[in-house]
C-alpha cells in the first residue's frame, strides 16, 4: 500500500510589486493536529511552489520544529516569521523514532512508523499574517531506499560520456549500522499510480506503464559549468537515466497498481542519454533529450513512488556523521562522466 499522500500542485500567482519597493515579511502560522496517542518531534516545513518532499528532495526555505515536550504540554502551535511574500508549499511529518538529523541530507526525511501531513499550497501577500493548520496522521510503513554499490566501498566511479558497451551497478540495501530498521528496508518496485485511481500511469505516453523505483545519475554542475534553462531562466535538472529489467517485476505485479515487490539488490543499466528535466509555466514537468551526456561530477539517486529518496554520495559519509555511529564509506562513493577518449574534460 502507498502512503497515498503525493501533493495536489496548484496554480498559484507569484506577489507582484510596484517597481522599486520592497516586499514586507509576512507570518505564516497554525496548530498541529495529531492522531490521538501520537508521540513524538515535528518538523514543519515551507518549500517553494510545488517543491519538496515528499514530492522532491530540495532545500526548504524556511523550517521549524514543535518538540514532543511541547506536544504533550498542550502547545501545538508553529510559526514562520519574517517570511518574504510568496507562493509555498507547506509541509509536515511526525518523527516518532527520532532519526530526524539535520546534519545528515538523507536523514531530514520521514522513515518507517512516522506520520506524514498532505501538503498544502500557500500564497502568503505582503505583510500577511497567514493561518493554516495541519493534520498529520498518514502512516509511513517503509524505510527510505538506503543502499550502496555493490563491490565499490569507496572512490570515484568513472563512467564513459558515450558507452560502446553496456554500463550496469548493483545496488544493494544497506541498513548502515542500525540507523534504520532492517525489517522494513529494502527497493519496492510497483507500478506508477500518482491520482490512487487504481490505474498504472503512463506518464510518457509511450504505451509502457511507470515502474518504481527511478533511478537516475543527476548532474551537479561546478561554476562554469553550463546547463540548459527554463523560460523563467532557472537551470534545468540533468539527469542520465538507470533502467532495470522489468520483465520478472511485471509477471509478478499483473497490473495491479497496488502491488509491490521488494528486493534487496537492483542491477541498473545506464541509458546513454543526458535528459534536462524543467518546469514550464502552463505545461509542468518538461523532459528535453540533450545532445550529449554532460562531463562532471554526478550523484546517484533512487526515488520511490511515496517520495522517499536515497542518494550516493551523502552526508553519512562525513564528519557529521560520527554521532549516528559513521562515517559510513560506503556512502561517500561518488560518480564522474569523462570523454570517452579518457580527457576528463577539464575537471
Amino acid at each position: 500500500m502507498r502512503w497515498g499522500f503525493m501533493p495536489v500542485i496548484a496554480v498559484l500567482g507569484c506577489v507582484d510589486l510596484p517597481p522599486g519597493s520592497l516586499p514586507r515579511p509576512g507570518t505564516v502560522e497554525g496548530n498541529i493536529r495529531l492522531t490521538p496517542g501520537s508521540r513524538g518531534d515535528v518538523f514543519v516545513f515551507l518549500y517553494p511552489q510545488g517543491k519538496g518532499l515528499p514530492a522532491e528532495a530540495v532545500a526548504p526555505r524556511y523550517v521549524t520544529a514543535v518538540s514532543d515536550l511541547r506536544l504533550s504540554a498542550g502547545d501545538a502551535r508553529f510559526v514562520f516569521g519574517n517570511v518574504q511574500p510568496n507562493p509555498y508549499r507547506l509541509w509536515a511529518f511526525l518523527d516518532i523514532d527520532r532519526s530526524f538529523s539535520a546534519d545528515l541530507d538523507v536523514l531530514v526525511q520521514p522513515g518507517a512508523g512516522d506520520r506524514v501531513a498532505q501538503g498544502v499550497e500557500l500564497n502568503l501577500q505582503p505583510g500577511e499574517r497567514l493561518e493554516q493548520d495541519l493534520s498529520i496522521g498518514v502512516p509511513v510503513p517503509h524505510e527510505p531506499p538506503a543502499f550502496r554499490l555493490g563491490g565499490v566501498p569507496r572512490g570515484v566511479v568513472e563512467l564513459p560520456d558515450q558507452p560502446v558497451l553496456p554500463v550496469s551497478l548493483e545496488l544493494v540495501t544497506e541498513p548502515l549500522g542500525g540507523l534504520l530498521s532492517l525489517s522494513r528496508l529494502a527497493f519496492r518496485v510497483g507500478l506508477g499510480d500518482s491520482n490512487a485511481d487504481g490505474i498504472a500511469d503512463d506518464s510518457d505516453g509511450d504505451g509502457l506503464v511507470d515502474l518504481y523505483p527511478n533511478v537516475v545519475l543527476r548532474f551537479l554542475p561546478r561554476p562554469g559549468q553550463l546547463v540548459p534553462t527554463d523560460r523563467r531562466g532557472a537551470q534545468a535538472s540533468v539527469i542520465v537515466p538507470l533502467v532495470f529489467d522489468p520483465g520478472p517485476f511485471l509477471a509478478l505485479l499483473r497490473g495491479d497498481a497496488s502491488a509491490e515487490v521488494a528486493v534487496d539488490r537492483l542491477e541498473v543499466f545506464l541509458v546513454p542519454q543526458a535528459q534536462a528535466i524543467t518546469e514550464e509555466p502552463g505545461l509542468g514537468r518538461v523532459v528535453t533529450p540533450m545532445d550529449a551526456i554532460p562531463v562532471g561530477e554526478y550523484e546517484l539517486l533512487v526515488l520511490h513512488e511515496s517520495g522517499q529518496y536515497w542518494r550516493l554520495p551523502n552526508a553519512l559519509a562525513t564528519e557529521a556523521a560520527r554521532e549516528a555511529g559513521g562515517p559510513f564509506e560506503s556512502q561517500g562513493v561518488r560518480f564522474r562522466f569523462i570523454h570517452s577518449n579518457g580527457v576528463d574534460g577539464g575537471q
